[in-house]
């Protein structure tokens, strides 16, 4: 019964304090809150709370940002794609380090890793617009900001957050340091329950994870920084899409960090080193009944691990006038290694060697440069070189079923990859435009060349798989005046032997070829200051994807939507309501997609209703509480997979989403 009463609190509160005034706090729960900061670059408040709630891990985060989806697992480790790419056709940073998953199944994507309450700030860039990382749709970097202290400063902040199916979170941010240095300390917990459709069908899909990141840092004046940052975390998560869940999630990172700033000519520099490890674990019995199957008729455990370090160097000068050039240089190498048990009881995974599978590297120089002009212009312009290689170190491929020697054992991938853009860009008093042209090379990544031993061009290796090229056009306008604020963001892509999969038959491996394809779409947030209380704000993302080789829909690609929200402030009290409408999405092409997965029917459209009440008790302590999904509506992704068969479980054609969700949360910094 307490459900029903607080859904109508929820909905009939919101208009009756339309006209009150603003309170002085600007702590709310974020709905559409992402704005351009720059021609085609977002910022997002990492610790600012959101609606619909988001989960621990970077994916469910990602998918609340318009233009983003993730593909659900369970209650963890969503695989986000932006615009139908993901993959490693995303550059996701983590604080200055590449950090990618262990499992050859994607089990564990890079968010899986990353907890977004224990950054200051997520950056996205849209498109191939800047060359400072090798990316091709997008780069998202997950940032901590350096600190400086004048005087001696104790200092922190707290998230505390309950909702149904047993889920309770925990971040904790404290800050320590005077100035000659500071102690920062990133702790998290995160636990949940088995999750209910709307339907009442539980899926496989409780998690615990845990984090922790330390940063220790000497200031000897307020221009110069040398940072070195610890970092560990784990857990487990069961999965409703697969026959195996994760049950270690082992991550282990060191990285050090030299900052310089405040010079007329250098205006800043940059030197990092990093150290990570990945140490993943997948089984069919800890947290599942097992029952033997044909593929895995003993208990089966499997244990990847993947090693990285990497180096980066960039500066940013001040030479010429106004002009801005931006410098850099970066090295990354990675060596994947795995190992499996068929029969864990009798010959467990632990007393076996690992067998390394796969090393990778890459160093890549870049430039950018900014040139004034004259009435308010300006052009942007980068370029890039990247030096790929690819050694293939497995002795077996295929399938348990058409297991063979690799001929390709040994055999090194390597290419010279380049990148480059040029934008126009024009500052206006109401806010600015751009238009862009760009140009990104992306190597074959792990999963498509050695993860799940796909073939290719009649060969059972992957190995010598083309790299892609995407050459895409941006453009954007930015408007701010008064009480109204627009942004819209649309791209046009023509890629060259995009990496296109289709999924094997018949025990036979999966099959991966390029083909040309085309894609185009964009997003547009529009807000309006109706009055000083009340706030309407909207956004909408179209995609659109071709496959030009066959005449056929680009796989994978998200459904249409359009999110609109209102919100109404009275002395410290917020009220928002957001209706999220989904397109149905027939535009598919059954057993095709990429290293996320597969199309395999048409989903239906849907409408969610979510709705919040936030109060700021004072400046620093916010208390909110709400519901997602406040009609219990049945509904799944267009993206996520199809429901495994799992003992004890009633079968669903997709994952689909939670219920109806009520959560209380509180935010406090001191």
């Amino acid at each position: 019964m307490h459900k029903g009463y607080l859904s109508l609190a929820l909905l009939y509160s919101v208009p009756l304090f339309a006209q009150e005034k603003l309170s002085n706090t600007d702590e709310y729960i974020t709905i559409i809150g992402e704005s351009m900061l720059a021609p085609g670059v977002y910022e997002v408040d990492a610790k600012q709370p959101r609606q619909p709630l988001p989960a621990h891990d970077g994916g469910d985060f990602l998918k609340t940002i318009a233009g983003f989806s993730a593909s659900r697992k369970g209650g963890a480790s969503a695989d986000p794609l932006f615009r139908g790419m993901g993959a490693s056709r995303l550059t996701i940073v983590n604080d200055g380090q590449m950090l990618q998953g262990g499992c050859s199944n994607r089990m564990d994507p890079p968010t899986a890793y990353i907890s977004p309450q224990s950054y200051d700030t997520i950056r996205i860039v849209k498109g191939p617009q800047t060359v400072r990382y090798a990316g091709s749709a997008a780069i998202i970097e997950f940032e901590r900001e350096a600190l400086a202290f004048s005087q001696p400063t104790f200092e922190g902040f707290l998230n505390l957050t309950g909702a149904s199916y047993d889920r309770a979170n925990a971040s904790s941010e404290l800050i320590a340091g005077n100035a000659n240095g500071y102690l920062k300390a990133n702790l998290t917990t995160a636990t949940a329950g088995d999750y209910e459709d709307g339907n009442g069908v539980a899926l496989n899909s409780e998690y615990q994870r845990w984090s922790s990141d330390i940063d220790v840092a000497w200031t000897p004046s307020q221009d110069h920084t040398l940072t070195l940052s610890l970092g560990a975390s784990d857990g487990e998560a069961a999965y409703a899409d697969r026959a195996m869940d994760g049950v270690k999630f082992a991550r282990r990172s060191t990285a050090i960090r030299y900052e310089v700033s405040g010079d007329k000519q250098l205006r800043s520099a940059t030197v990092a080193a990093y150290f990570n490890h990945i140490d993943h674990v997948m089984d069919n019995y800890s947290l599942r009944e097992f029952r033997p199957s044909m593929m895995m008729p003993q208990a089966t455990a499997r244990n990847p691990d993947r090693y990285a370090r990497g180096a980066r160097i960039e500066s940013e000068w001040q030479l010429a006038g106004a002009q801005i050039t931006r410098l850099g240089a970066e090295y990354h190498q990675n060596v994947h290694r795995d190992r499996i048990s068929r029969n864990q009881l009798d010959m467990p995974y632990q007393n076996m060697p690992r067998q390394p599978d796969a090393d990778t590297s890459q160093f890549g120089v870049f430039a950018e440069q900014r040139i004034p002009l004259p009435a308010a212009y300006s052009i942007n312009a980068g370029w890039r070189w990247d030096q790929w290689r690819l050694t293939d170190r497995r002795q077996v491929i295929g399938t348990m079923m058409t297991s063979q020697n690799n001929p390709t054992v040994d055999q090194v991938n390597a290419d010279d990859l380049f990148s480059g853009f040029i934008r126009l860009e024009q500052q206006l008093d109401s806010g600015y435009w751009y238009a862009g042209w760009g140009q990104a090379e992306r190597f074959p990544d792990y999963w498509e060349t050695i993860g799940n031993n796909r073939s290719y061009l009649g060969s059972p290796s992957a190995l010598f798989l083309k790299p892609e090229t995407n050459q895409q056009w941006d453009i954007g306008w930015h408007y701010n005046h008064s009480s109204l604020q627009l942004d819209a963001s649309l791209f046009f892509a023509n890629i060259a032997d995009f990496i296109l999969l289709e999924e094997g038959t018949a025990m036979m491996p999966d099959v991966v070829r390029n083909v040309d394809a085309r894609s185009w779409g964009g997003e547009a947030t529009g807000r309006w200051q109706v009055s000083p209380a009340w706030k309407l704000s909207a956004t909408v993302a179209i995609t659109r994807g071709k496959n030009k080789t066959d005449d056929q829909y680009l796989p994978q690609q998200p459904a249409d939507e359009l999110r609109i929200a209102s919100e109404y402030q009275h002395s410290d009290l917020t009220y928002a309501l957001v209706w999220r409408l989904v397109k149905q999405q027939d535009r598919v092409d059954i057993g095709s997609g990429n290293v996320i997965g597969y199309d395999f029917a048409s989903t239906s459209g849907y409408g969610i209703v979510s709705a919040n009440i936030s109060w700021a008790i004072d400046k620093d302590w916010q208390l909110a509480v709400g519901v997602d999904n406040l009609f219990d509506k049945v509904y799944a992704e267009h993206v996520s997979g199809s429901g495994a068969t799992i003992a004890g479980y009633q079968q669903t054609e997709r994952v689909n989403e939670p219920g109806r969700v009520l959560w209380l949360q509180s935010n406090v910094y001191f």
